[in-house]
């Protein structure tokens, strides 16, 4: 019988989005200084969500196709270090991130930018955390070897 998951409480793109949408709504309401970036400023922000993006899907579906889940807390029957894992720990959660500081690039908020260690913070102790220990307790030294070789974030 597959042990329980991770005890993962919070999903985590809403981690990313919610305080996203609150800093851009707060800098709109309170009329807060923004910033404008350039037309190639926008360009970049755009690929840096679109790479987000892209690197959240790739690493769903890697997860996915070797069996095993995408949802934090579900128990995990496979460890997973290939594709986007060979080279970050958490590539979804990187991809949430690329996403995030791309919007907030094209938003111009300088709200969004302040909060954004505040939600890394967040994630690396209520979820990364949390997952690193089931994922320990689960595979032992095979994790925690992969753990050694690959960095947590990139």
């Amino acid at each position: 019988m597959a042990s329980p998951g991770a005890r993962v409480r919070l999903l985590p793109p809403a981690v990313f989005l919610v305080p996203l949408g609150a800093a851009v709504a707060l800098d709109r309401v309170a009329h807060l200084p923004r910033f404008a970036l350039p037309p190639v400023g926008l360009v970049i922000a755009a690929l840096l969500s679109l790479a987000g993006a892209g690197l959240f899907l790739w690493a769903g579906q890697t997860l996915l196709s070797r069996g095993t889940t995408v949802i934090p807390w579900h128990a995990v029957d496979t460890l997973v270090t290939s594709g986007p894992f060979a080279r970050s720990r958490n590539p979804i959660y990187v991809g949430d991130a690329l996403i995030y500081l791309g919007l907030a690039g094209w938003a111009g908020s300088w709200t969004a930018l302040v909060v954004f260690p505040v939600i890394l913070w967040v994630m690396t102790r209520w979820v990364i955390q949390r997952e690193e220990a089931y994922l320990t307790q689960r595979f032992g030294t095979a994790y925690q070897s992969y753990a050694v070789r690959v960095r947590r974030w990139v």
